[in-house]
């Protein structure tokens, strides 16, 4: 935490004076000399060092930049010279203002806003700064609303697809990597001290049987919603406009059955060059799969589909028809039940016909579609409904030392 400078003499009441930059009314475009003038200025020579100000909390950037461009035309600071044109930027918009003869620069990161002015204010005069931004918002309300109303609208939200892989994935690592079987010893250890080594063996056993049947479970769970995930994506981002704009008819495609929804692929979404092979050995494995979780989705119990083994009675005497090592058996049981080899087989099997349905798009939304099925948050156009990746894969911000944010300072809001 750094300490702040105690506030100057002209801060007291009645001795305050007025900052050029203060006159918002006044501000006007810097021009491109004086763009450049502003960043190749020698600031060691410069009298005074500017004051930067970071804004979190009081302004919204789309708010203040569809003020700035209504007033002043499209970004004009250096920062916008140097910007990819994408998303994947650490400034994404700045303006060189002038003030008088005053410097005023204002950038626009994904969340604050920097500014920058040409000399030393209080807190007191950067909290009337933010206050004059927003009160001159209704001057020209009208054009500011023009600006948003031409601006494209996202919904961001979370691609389950892209989650729920992961989580697959992790499952699938775990499970393959899992430890191999402990032998059971074949007799009683002839002394005492080996008994450990046994105990040790049944606790080895124990701890891989609970974290292997347990992600199989989990596992074999999940990778089916992972693949309707999938299909929901496919039939989000291409469903034709007259499909989408009927409710009815969209909601009819959403929620038909998994057989049904990838027939109609090709007949209600755009980019499909061929229909989904019903045919192939992929298909087969993926409805098998498929089939499954209806059974198990619904909690179904079916004892002779399930049957572990057969045990006989004689009153209340058990009588087992498998010989053997009792726990060694109750174990071999769970691996009978879980199926982890099986499990990997299916998981597998999901991703092979999950690749044999994007075969079916053609090159182009082929292409468009890899990159926007594996980001985790993409974005909905609300106007034409369109989903498409807007937004980086990677999260970024900026901190530059002894920085002063609107939320910290001494003022009463």
């Amino acid at each position: 935490m750094v300490a702040r400078k105690p506030q100057q003499k002209n801060e007291k009441a009645g001795c305050q004076t007025t900052a050029p930059c203060l006159n918002i009314g006044t501000w006007r475009a810097a021009t491109r000399q004086e763009v450049v003038d502003w960043f190749t200025r020698d600031r060691k020579r410069k009298k005074s060092r500017p004051s930067i100000l970071v804004v979190r909390s009081r302004l919204k950037p789309v708010d203040l930049y569809c003020y700035l461009k209504a007033r002043f035309g499209a970004p004009n600071g250096f920062q916008n010279f140097l910007r990819k044109d994408d998303s994947d930027n650490w400034i994404h918009w700045d303006y060189s203002l002038k003030a008088g003869k005053a410097d005023v620069y204002i950038a626009g990161m994904s969340r604050e806003i920097q500014i920058m002015v040409g000399e030393p204010l209080t807190d007191q005069q950067w909290k009337e700064l933010i206050v004059g931004i927003r009160s001159d918002y209704a001057r020209i309300g009208p054009q500011k609303s023009a600006v948003l109303r031409s601006l494209e609208k996202y919904a961001v939200f979370q691609n389950k697809f892209v989650s729920i892989a992961g989580l697959c994935a992790d499952l699938h690592e775990v499970i393959v990597d899992a430890p191999a079987k402990t032998t059971f010893p074949k007799k009683t250890p002839p002394r005492k001290s080996q008994l450990k080594a046994v105990e040790k063996a049944m606790q080895s056993v124990s701890t891989r049987a609970n974290d292997l049947f347990g992600n199989c479970l989990k596992l074999q769970l999940l990778m089916p919603v992972m693949a309707e995930a999938f299909i929901n994506m496919v039939i989000l981002m291409f469903t034709r406009d007259a499909i989408r704009d009927d409710p009815e008819a969209y909601q009819a495609f959403v929620r038909a059955k998994i057989p049904e929804r990838l027939g109609l692929l090709r007949q209600n979404c755009d980019g499909f060059a061929r229909d989904i092979d019903k045919s192939t050995e992929a298909y087969a494995d993926f409805m098998r799969v498929i089939d499954k979780r209806n059974f198990a989705l619904h909690g179904n119990v079916d004892p002779i589909r399930e049957q572990i083994e057969v045990v006989y009675f004689d009153g209340r005497r058990p009588l087992f028809t498998t010989p053997g090592n009792h726990i060694e058996m109750f174990f071999e049981h769970l691996e009978a039940i879980y199926r982890p080899e099986e499990v990997v087989s299916d998981y597998e099997a999901v991703h092979a016909f999950l690749w044999e349905v994007t075969e079916c798009l053609d090159p182009r939304t082929k292409a468009f579609f890899s990159q926007v099925i594996d980001d985790a948050y993409p974005g909905f156009e609300l106007h034409k409904k369109r989903v498409t990746r807007i937004l980086p894969d990677q999260i970024m911000m900026g901190m530059l030392p002894d920085m002063l944010y609107d939320d910290e300072l001494d003022v009463d809001w």
